[in-house]
C-alpha cells in the first residue's frame, strides 16, 4: 500500500537482525534497542497519523494502538485484546506512514521532485540540508512561529522530538494533514 505519509529523519534507529517494518512487534524490538528517543520518535508519528477527532480520548487509545502498528498497513490489525489495551476491536481511523533515512552521503537534487500523492514531512534542519532544501521563501508558514513550513506536498517541521516539536505543533501537523486527506 502506498503511505499518505513519508517522515524524513536523519538518522537510522539499529535494527535487530532479520527486523520487517511490518511485523506485530516491529515498534517494541524497534524501540527496544534504541531506548526512550525512538519511542518518542515513533509516539509523535503515530499521533500525526491519528484521524480521530480528539486524539487525547480515552488516554489516548488511539494514537496509542498506531504506534505499536505504526508501519503495518492497518493498525487493528495483530492486536490481541488485553486490559492494557481494551479498545483493541475497534477500527481506527489513521494514515499509512513510512520512515526514509535522508543520508549524509548521497546527492539529493537541488530540483526535489516528491509525489504528490503523500505528504512528505522532513523533520529538522539536517534533513533539511542533506535533500538540498536551501530556500524556503516558497514555504509558507502554519504557524505563527514559523516552525512548520509547507508548500503541498512538503512539510518542513522540527525534528521528531517533544522539545522542538510540542504537542501544540503534532496537533497543527496532523489537523493540517487531516483536513487535505477527507
Amino acid at each position: 500500500m502506498n503511505p499518505d505519509i513519508i517522515f524524513y529523519l536523519p538518522t537510522p534507529p539499529a535494527l535487530p537482525e532479520h527486523w520487517q517494518a511490518t511485523h506485530v512487534d516491529a515498534v517494541t524490538q524497534l524501540v527496544a534497542l534504541n531506548g526512550n528517543h525512538w519511542r518518542k520518535i515513533v509516539t509523535i508519528m503515530a499521533k500525526t497519523c491519528c484521524l480521530e477527532h480528539d486524539i487525547n480520548a480515552n488516554k489516548g487509545a488511539c494514537w496509542k494502538l498506531i504506534r505499536d502498528n505504526l508501519f503495518s498497513a492497518s493498525a487493528e490489525r495483530h492486536q490481541p485484546k488485553t486490559d492494557k489495551n481494551i479498545n483493541s476491536d475497534i477500527k481506527t481511523p489513521r494514515l499509512r506512514c513510512q520512515l526514509r533515512i535522508v543520508k549524509a552521503d548521497v546527492n539529493y537534487s537541488d530540483d526535489l521532485k516528491l509525489s504528490s500523492v503523500c505528504w512528505h514531512i522532513i523533520c529538522g534542519n539536517e534533513a533539511l540540508l542533506r535533500m538540498g532544501i536551501t530556500d524556503r521563501r516558497q514555504y509558507s508558514s502554519l504557524d505563527d512561529q514559523q516552525k512548520i513550513q509547507r508548500q503541498h506536498p512538503v512539510l518542513l517541521t522540527p525534528y521528531l522530538d517533544y522539545r522542538q516539536y510540542s504537542n501544540a505543533l503534532i496537533e497543527l501537523t496532523r489537523q493540517h494533514i487531516a483536513a487535505t486527506k477527507h
